[in-house]
């Protein structure tokens, strides 16, 4: 049983088999939607390890995939080191400057108050006073020398604190710069040369006022940090495949234990994220491809037996992807799925698989541009190779072509990328390695997939079209008359088939084998009496009838019989559609029951042509017949002859469930015409006196032999004469 008929068989057991084929196409969705994405997600179930901070590593440990990734701990690290680098954010504080000269003049204002008072005449008494007025503020010492100077020194004195303070707080005082300031400040005063009293006097007043007058925006400060902590690139890590990650004998450090959690090397570490993703990818990739049928390919979407192919081409071609990745991409044989599909489903299709398993291997190898771009062109190039109808070697040639196509493929990637030369023409051996290997694989699976899903390929067509095949050599050898109309009829066919859009070589192919029914009765079919009785001359129109309609019956056996494809047999059971059998028909109406004479009892039992190529057969058929019967036949009669039968099998709606059209018969009677006026060529009648004459003027050679010329002269002669015995003596020899 075919692989198929064992799934066919699974729903024919239900209640809702072939009524709902809608469960098939669910099942066969579900299905390889579990087996693709189990298939695709092997990368992401690594092997686990069981590792702490601080460990000691007892094995290298490889990274499985390619992964990119921020590195957190030297990340954070980073951003302190930008965070300390980022200076506080102070606002001056201008009244503390303000504060300080009011300070200043409060003091000498004192002084001045105390000297100006009358009362107050001895020094002992001024100082008390002034004591009182300036509690806690400076020291006596001080005030005793404020007391000692003049009013304009004063002035003098006032004026230089109030300089000297100004120059510090209204530029700004940070905390660690005060001591700084002060000491700054200890020169400036000394420079003003008011000896040691007046240096005393001034340091004494100005000292206290220099403090910190920069106050900290602490929501500046922290404002300026997050934005030199954003403007920071994280530090990012990219692990390649294969990358050794821990080495033997390390101890296990913080970046390390990252990097294997990146991986998702650690025991019970189960990656959920990037399965649901994968399987989100392969769902989507499976649901584009089954619209794509839908509306572009609805003949494919309707046959659940087609899209249980297009599946096991999707699955098998992943798993040539997945054990070549091992080994090496560019050698990987991959393209075989979209040659497969061109062949034994269509074109389109295989470029709709050739996308698809482009962007699916791209999860194999790591979203890999180089890798999808190298299978998706090369494969396209597999399929263009073989988009026309193939001959024999066109699986050879595909596989050339795609070799071709990866090796320049390759090269431009690998120059783009920049790569060593050596390295770019070691790919694109490789690549063209994987090409031819992908034809060869193809030419391998072909016979199984067309055996296991009843598949008719052109090459298989082709080998059913070679004269050695066992029925064939049955119908050259029982019945020749069929076999010489039947190649005949096959040119007919396949030289109409090419104009008017129809599969050439099924034309053919279907024409060499639409008659092999008659295999078991040649000598009722007048091709094949030559010059015995006609047997026909002593049976009933009835029975005539039925032995000549039941060659198709006999066909359709001898197809079971050596395994002929279904588009075979549809042709041989639908060749003559339900036409009548005229001549016999007319026989019996004209006998002596003919009254009772029942037309549909004279017709085949059908059914009527259902594709081009049967509708082409069946008009080749009856317009060969019909030229083979002219007595004389020339260019107008021919013509004539062809455009009645088209005429006769319209009329009749032999045409009427094929897609043939008005201007496709039209097509076809003009080559058939053609093809036929060229097979029914005149011939040049050579003239017997001068044959005879040169027979007894030819001169005789020693060994008594006739020139080449006089013996081609002599046999056409002999054939002219009595074309009986030549037949004979050909058929003996």
């Amino acid at each position: 049983m075919s692989l198929w008929g064992k799934f066919d068989s699974f729903f024919t057991d239900s209640s809702v088999a072939r009524q709902h084929s809608t469960i098939r196409k669910i099942v066969l969705f579900l299905l390889f939607f579990v087996l693709n994405t189990v298939l695709l997600s092997t990368d992401f179930l690594p092997d686990k390890v069981s590792l702490t901070l601080g460990q000691v590593n007892d094995r290298d440990i490889v990274a499985p995939r390619t992964v990119s990734f921020v590195d957190e701990p030297r990340t954070r690290r980073l951003e302190a080191e930008v965070v300390s680098s980022v200076a506080n954010v102070y606002d001056l504080d201008t009244a503390a400057a303000a504060t300080a000269e009011d300070d200043v003049s409060r003091i000498f204002r004192a002084v001045r108050s105390v000297m100006a008072d009358k009362l107050l005449q001895k020094p002992e008494e001024r100082l008390a006073k002034l004591r009182t007025l300036l509690t806690g503020s400076l020291q006596d010492l001080t005030l005793v020398s404020l007391l000692s100077f003049s009013t304009a020194e004063l002035e003098q004195l006032e004026e230089n604190a109030r300089t000297t303070l100004r120059k510090y707080l209204y530029r700004g005082i940070r905390e660690e710069e005060l001591d700084t300031v002060k000491k700054q400040a200890t020169v400036d005063v000394e420079k003003l040369g008011w000896g040691e009293k007046g240096v005393a006097v001034l340091l004494d007043i100005t000292q206290p006022h220099l403090r910190p007058n920069f106050v900290l925006n602490q929501k500046e400060t922290d404002q300026r940090k997050k934005a030199a902590v954003k403007s920071i690139e994280p530090v990012r890590i990219t692990l390649k495949s294969g990358q050794i990650v821990v080495r033997r004998g390390d101890v296990v450090t913080e970046e390390q234990m990252q990097m294997m959690t990146e991986l998702g090397l650690h025991k019970g570490q189960v990656g959920t994220g990037r399965i649901f993703g994968l399987a989100l990818y392969v769902l989507l990739m499976m649901g584009l491809m089954s619209a794509y049928f839908y509306r572009f390919s609805p003949e494919v979407f309707a046959d659940d037996r087609r899209l249980l192919l297009v599946g096991l081409v999707i699955f098998v071609t992943l798993v040539i992807g997945r054990i070549g990745h091992f080994y090496s991409d560019f050698a990987t044989p991959i393209a075989v799925g979209p040659l497969l599909m061109a062949i034994l489903i269509n074109p389109r299709a295989a470029l709709m698989l050739a996308i698809v398993a482009a962007l699916m291997f791209g999860l194999i190898t790591d979203q890999n541009l180089r890798i999808v771009s190298f299978v998706l062109l090369g494969s396209a190039a597999g399929v263009f190779s073989i988009s026309k109808r193939p001959q024999g070697n066109s699986l050879v040639k595909a596989g050339l072509w795609i070799a071709l196509a990866n090796i320049l493929i390759l090269i431009c990637t690998g120059l783009i990328d920049e790569m060593e030369y050596q390295k770019i023409l070691t790919d694109a051996a490789l690549g063209a390695g994987g090409g031819i290997a992908a034809a060869i694989l193809s030419i391998g699976l072909l016979p199984y997939l067309e055996q296991s899903f009843r598949i008719t390929t052109s090459e298989k067509l082709l080998t059913l079209a070679r004269p050695n095949h066992p029925l064939l050599q049955r119908l050259l050898l029982e019945a020749p008359g069929t076999y010489y109309h039947s190649v005949l009829v096959g040119n007919l066919a396949e030289t109409a088939a090419d104009q008017i859009g129809a599969d050439p070589i099924l034309s053919r192919v279907g024409a060499y084998y639409h008659d092999v029914g008659k295999i078991q009765r040649p000598y009722f079919f007048v091709e094949n009496q030559a010059n015995m009785e006609n047997p026909h001359a002593k049976l009933s129109p009835s029975l005539s009838t039925m032995i000549v309609t039941s060659h198709i019956r006999d066909g359709l056996e001898y197809c079971r019989e050596y395994k002929l494809p279904e588009a075979i047999a549809d042709i041989v059971g639908q060749h003559h559609g339900t036409s009548l059998a005229s001549y016999f028909y007319k026989q019996a109406a004209e006998g002596e029951h003919g009254e009772c004479i029942i037309e549909e009892d004279f017709r085949y039992e059908g059914p009527k042509p259902q594709t081009k190529e049967a509708a082409l057969i069946m008009l080749a058929d009856g317009c060969e017949a019909a030229v083979r019967s002219i007595a004389k036949p020339n260019m107008n009669r021919i013509e004539n002859t062809v455009r009645r039968i088209i005429n006769e099998r319209l009329r009749d709606g032999q045409l009427n469930e094929c897609d043939l059209t008005l201007r496709d018969l039209k097509m076809i009677g003009d080559i058939f015409i053609r093809v036929l006026c060229s097979t029914c060529h005149s011939r040049i009648e050579y003239p017997a006196e001068a044959i005879r004459e040169l027979e007894r003027r030819r001169p005789r050679n020693g060994n008594g032999n006739k020139s080449s010329t006089e013996k081609s002269l002599v046999a056409m002669e002999n054939k002219r004469d009595n074309p009986e015995r030549v037949a004979k003596s050909s058929g003996s020899s």
